[in-house]
């Protein structure tokens, strides 16, 4: 596996809804770029409440994304910070780690796809308006957020190592594996026993963010008022 593109993006007002400010188009960077704690350097969010952060600090997308979902737009136009090739949200799970180079990120939650990923395919690509956002949530195969645990200088073309973590080293406490996709679906539209059992394991598990924490606490209790 390898970073096929990093990309970064700036705060942009957009017609959409009478006007509206985002940085989710990113552009690729030819050089390197210094990754901290809460992201890269010159990438700006505008949306603070739902991307960013510490425990959103980098958007990767699987490269095959592009060809799954028909878009001939460069790199970075889907907002991914890091374009990866080689890896699936099917295979990738809550927890894993990913070693590039002095930095190692750890997966904490499935991208929660919005309107404005929409709008931008409707403007951009030969989707219509809501049918693009639903194929890509539909498919389950929507990206996923990472926090750092180790910073340093990320670039173009380097090795990226997938680390699987099912147990905790101080603990010997296995943790249950559970696929990006199979946790977004089952969040999007929960609809069996199933479903609900994997939340429940879900919010066990320790790399999982506060948001999705809290997210799939309310859900389970509307479920069980």
């Amino acid at each position: 596996m390898k970073i096929v593109s990093l990309n970064i993006g700036q705060r942009k007002e957009q017609p959409w809804r009478n006007g509206t400010f985002t940085a989710i188009h990113k552009e690729a960077v030819t050089g390197a770029l210094q990754l901290t704690e809460t992201g890269l350097q010159g990438d700006e969010q505008v949306d603070t409440k739902n991307h960013g952060g510490e425990e959103k600090a980098v958007l990767i997308l699987p490269s095959n994304a592009y060809m799954r979902f028909e878009i001939s737009e460069p790199y970075g136009f889907l907002g991914e910070n890091l374009t990866i090739d080689d890896i699936d949200e099917a295979q990738v799970c809550l927890g894993d780690r990913l070693q590039i180079g002095s930095v190692l990120l750890e997966v904490t939650q499935p991208r929660s796809p919005c309107w404005k990923l929409d709008a931008l395919a409707a403007d951009n690509t030969n989707w219509q308006t809501g049918k693009f956002l639903q194929a890509y949530s539909d498919s389950g195969r929507v990206g996923f957020y990472c926090r750092v645990l180790g910073t340093g200088e990320l670039q173009k073309g380097q090795s990226v190592t997938w680390l699987t973590r099912n147990k905790d080293s101080n603990k010997d406490k296995k943790y249950p594996k559970i696929t990006i996709q199979k946790l977004f679906l089952a969040k999007h539209k929960p609809s069996t026993d199933k479903d609900w059992c994997l939340l429940e394991k879900a919010l066990e598990h320790p790399a999982l963010s506060k948001a999705w924490q809290n997210q799939l606490m309310h859900l389970l209790q509307q479920r069980h008022p």
